[in-house]
Formats: C-alpha cells, structure tokens, sequence
C-alpha cells in the first residue's frame, strides 16, 4: 500500500513485519517508516522470471510474517515476488485490528517450522471480538489468499476497494498517507 513505491523498482522487503514499522511522531496522517532491509532483494530482470525470484535465504525472517510458499521444501527453492510482501501486509493488519497473529500467535519460531503452522494455514479464522466489518475482513482475506496465485499483488493491493476511500497523496513530499482506517472496527 504504502510500499507500491518501493516496489516499482522491483523489491521484495521480506518480510515485512510489525517491528520493522515505525511511527512518524508528529505527523497526523500516520506516516510510517520501514526498517530492517537486511533480507530485501532487488528483482533484476535476470533473476525474476514470471513465477518471481528463487528465494535464496530460506529459513531466515520472522514466521509469522512469511507465507506458505516460504515453507515448500524441495529440490528447487521456492519463488518468491512482492506478492511475499502482500501476506505480511495481511498479518500486519489483522494483527492491528486483533491484537494478535493469525497463524502460530502462541507459538516460538521453532514450533511454527516443525509444526507447519503456516503451512497448514489455508484460510484464516476470525475472533468474534472485537467486532470488524466485512470489508476488512475480506480486505485481510485477500492478503493472506493461500495460493499466491490467489493472492494480490501490491499493486492490486494499493487498488483495492476497501483502501481506496482512505488513501490520499500528499502534494508536498508525495508519499501515501492512510487516513480514516477507523471504519475497519464497528460496533
């Protein structure tokens, strides 16, 4: 959303997570900044075929945060494209609006990986309270899609209806400022 940027030089953070977001103080739009770009690739056009990168430091990030497709293990690494960073954007908000982690909350690193947890992840469960519309909820739906086939893209992302009305661009510094998100939560 934020990131569509950043992506248009062909990068993939991997993977984005809720640490590596910081507040802007002072700022009323809610301006971010991102840190933690020690696992993010370039994707130049000899390496990025239709299917993405081959995902070269598997193993390595923050579980919670990665997709299934981090977790394939076989003879060729998996494919990874920003697609990754889509997934993340899906834990991040379900994690802002719940307060907890979609897949493996209670879980350590290690039991994620020998437990599949993300593996098994096919479709995300929503917890009664507190109560959110539906719209965020098939907006996170999207994010986390199982199949990155099914799933957006961060361009797809940045046009999705649900964050459409809240999206602005700021005519002096040009970056994207989310605006009026208070209408995830109702009830």
């Amino acid at each position: 959303i934020i990131l569509v940027a950043f992506f248009e030089v062909k990068n993939v953070f991997f993977p984005l997570c809720l640490g590596n977001i910081l507040l802007v103080d002072g700022t009323a739009c809610g301006e971010i900044k991102i840190t933690d770009f020690g696992l993010s690739k370039i994707m130049d056009d000899d390496s990025y075929g239709v299917d993405g990168m081959d995902l070269t430091s598997q193993g390595a990030g923050t579980y919670w945060y990665l997709p299934p497709e981090c977790f394939v293990v076989g003879k060729e690494p998996p494919k990874i494209s920003n697609k990754v960073d889509v997934w993340s954007v899906g834990v991040i908000f379900f994690q802002c609006l719940y307060g907890r982690k979609p897949f493996g909350h209670n879980q350590s690193q290690q039991d994620i990986l020998q437990e599949n947890t993300i593996l098994k992840a096919t479709e995300v469960q929503f917890p009664v309270k507190p109560v959110v519309s539906n719209e965020a909820k098939a907006f996170i739906r999207r994010c986390l899609a199982y199949r990155k086939e099914d799933r957006f893209d961060v361009h797809q992302l940045a046009n999705d209806p649900y964050l459409l009305p809240h999206m602005r661009r700021s005519n002096s510094s040009g970056n994207l400022h989310m605006t009026g998100l208070n209408n995830s939560m109702s009830g």
